[in-house]
């Protein structure tokens, strides 16, 4: 690749009479490269970007289709797997730098969070985010501790009082403890009145309060219209749609089928591993790494052997003292037939 500059002064000194080789010294230019040059009657600009995106060009179409199928946008990562699983051998830069030039078109700005940070063992944020709306609604429970960011999703049809204690309970079997405070924005189920009793003195859920006390943790709440004071919850609720439920929702409508919070369930354990696993974007830290060290500082979960039985985050080893629950029966049809006919392993 030569400059326009470069180009003018070949073929200047080539009217002059200069020979090839005596061009290829001056100018300290390839041979083959001048006699190229000296035969184009214009200058043609030549980008690495261009040699570059031929590699990607016979999974473009795949790629443009997938992304239209959302209104939201599927971060790189999440496609360079899938096109790497088709054969795809380019470079991460080179995806990255077409799909930025696609989502450009888009225009999405990520709303502004706060973040502070807690001390180990001292605060989850927990958090409803809607999934889907319509008639059919999917609900995810997450919540995320403080200090490690490691993060627990599980899905549901609705976000009633019972739903989210039954939601928390699993949380705590999945971290193998509880903090010292757990942080909510003011939804019902949480919360029935502020300042019901006096100033910062609330009226909270009867069942929530109930739970609290048995596991001796703090209700703590946003101030209000400042929900997103919960900036690590709010942060995870945002991977979790675009590295999760986007991509497999896209698969599995083109396999014919429509999602369900069964259904996410299923898959979400798996992911969960890998999602903790990653270097967090925030912190530049393991999450599971940082939580091997916050979970020496959870408070003692003692398991409700009422609780129906859930999968168990293979990571984590229960404490022996406690009964450990049997690991769930995968409703129908199994996940092997879905994967069978999404022909994928999310």
């Amino acid at each position: 690749m030569i400059s326009r500059g470069d180009y003018i002064v070949i073929h200047e000194l080539y009217a002059k009479g200069y020979s090839i080789r005596k061009i290829s010294r001056t100018l300290k230019i390839d041979r083959k490269t001048v006699t190229r040059r000296l035969r184009e009657a214009s200058y043609k600009s030549q980008t690495r970007t261009a040699k570059k995106a031929g590699v990607l060009a016979p999974y473009k179409n795949y790629i443009l289709e997938f992304i239209k199928k959302s209104k939201h946008r599927i971060p790189y990562p999440v496609i360079l797997e899938d096109i790497m699983a088709r054969g795809y051998e380019g470079s991460r830069a080179t995806l990255q730098h077409f799909l930025t030039s696609e989502y450009k078109k888009l225009n999405l700005t990520n709303d502004p969070i706060v973040r502070f940070e807690t001390a180990p063992g001292e605060q989850m944020q927990v958090d409803w985010t809607t999934i889907r709306y319509g008639r059919d609604p999917i609900y995810a429970f997450v919540a995320t501790l403080g200090y490690s960011r490691y993060s627990f999703v599980y899905f549901v049809n609705n976000m009633e009082a019972d739903t989210l204690i039954q939601c928390h309970e699993r949380a705590f079997l999945y971290f193998n403890g509880v903090t010292k405070t757990i942080l909510y924005d003011n939804m019902k189920a949480v919360v029935e009145e502020r300042n019901y009793y006096g100033k910062e003195q609330h009226k909270y859920n009867p069942k929530l309060l109930d739970l609290s006390k048995q596991y001796g943790f703090e209700i703590r709440l946003c101030k209000p219209y400042r929900a997103k004071t919960k900036g690590k919850v709010e942060r995870f609720n945002s991977y979790l749609k675009s590295n999760f439920y986007r991509p497999l929702v896209i698969k599995l409508s083109d396999a014919g089928l429509i999602a369900t919070h069964q259904i996410l369930n299923n898959y979400i354990n798996s992911w969960l591993i890998r999602a903790n696993d990653r270097i967090h974007g925030t912190t530049n830290k393991n999450p599971s790494e940082q939580f091997s060290l916050e979970v020496q500082q959870l408070l003692k979960y003692h398991i409700n052997t009422q609780l129906e039985s859930e999968t168990i985050n293979p990571t984590i080893v229960v404490n022996k003292r406690y009964k450990e629950l049997p690991l769930t029966t995968v409703l129908q049809p199994t996940l092997s037939q879905y994967d069978s006919l999404l022909e994928i392993a999310v």
